[in-house]
């Protein structure tokens, strides 16, 4: 039996789309701080999409007035105190939140079969499980997901659903199927998740904040009980590792059959451009 787990054919390319920058309205799942200075040129891009979290608060009124780059331990205090209360900031202003991103890798592999010498017919199964999370308290909607492959170790992790993408995985999927491997051959199955990795940046707009009394050229906000004020139109806070699903695809996984002469190396877990 066979389920909705599409199996991608030798020579065949994934019939989806894994753009080379994304957006998401929030912090996507999943991902991790980064030390950076400044927002990379790619980055900048991602701004003509996030418009549609709120309006104009991406546009280049904000970006006008400053761009202020957040890495992970600033060694300024004033930035450190927004480092370490991120999470409280975006929930407290959970509209004005985007995520920007740059494609660092498509289809990243998340489990597989051991290999196997032929000639044979393996049987192996695929399965996952999804549990869907909608957007809330500043975070990006999307959700988590555990793929298991028997005699391999489940995979679990998180993903973020893209600005625009209305299209959610399945809760659960399963399939059972057969590796063929010819004489003199080695063959396993990989699984990739559908979509891609991506590094970027958070950004906090300014748009609606209250000027501060006596210096018109700046906002201020409050945020752990202290009152922050700043002259950046947004602030940023890098990330890396935001796992975002192709937009548009039905399907969380796709499988794949890898078969090698004997002889050779195993082949890495990168998905091939050509089989």
């Amino acid at each position: 039996m066979v389920a909705g787990i599409p199996l991608l054919r030798p020579g065949a390319a994934p019939p989806y789309t894994v753009p080379p920058h994304v957006a998401a309205a929030g912090m996507p799942r999943g991902a991790t701080r980064r030390q950076a200075t400044a927002a990379g040129p790619c980055e900048e891009r991602w701004a003509e999409v996030a418009a549609r979290v709120c309006g104009t608060c991406f546009g280049p009124a904000e970006r006008a007035r400053g761009v202020l780059v957040i890495g992970h331990a600033p060694a300024d205090p004033a930035e450190r105190f927004l480092s370490e209360h991120l999470e409280e900031l975006i929930a407290r202003y959970p509209g004005r939140v985007a995520f920007g991103g740059c494609l660092r890798a498509a289809y990243p592999w998340r489990a597989g079969t051991r290999p196997v010498e032929g000639e044979a017919r393996e049987r192996y199964s695929v399965g996952h499980e999804i549990r869907l999370v909608p957007a809330a308290d500043g975070w990006a909607a999307g959700g988590w997901i555990e793929v298991t492959v028997p005699g391999h170790g489940p995979y679990c992790g998180a993903f973020t659903h893209a600005l625009g993408d209305t299209v959610a995985w399945p809760e659960s999927e399963i399939a059972h199927s057969h590796l063929p491997v010819g004489p003199g051959r080695r063959g396993r199955v990989d699984v990739h998740e559908i979509g891609g990795r991506y590094d970027g940046v958070l950004c906090l707009s300014m748009t609606g904040f209250p000027r501060h009394a006596g210096d018109p050229g700046t906002r201020c906000f409050d945020l752990a009980g202290s009152h922050v004020r700043t002259g950046a139109g947004l602030l940023c806070f890098p990330l890396r590792e935001a796992f975002v699903k192709a937009p548009g695809a039905p399907m969380a996984v796709l499988r794949l059959h890898r078969t090698w002469p004997g002889g050779d190396p195993e082949p890495d877990h990168i998905l091939p451009s050509e089989m």
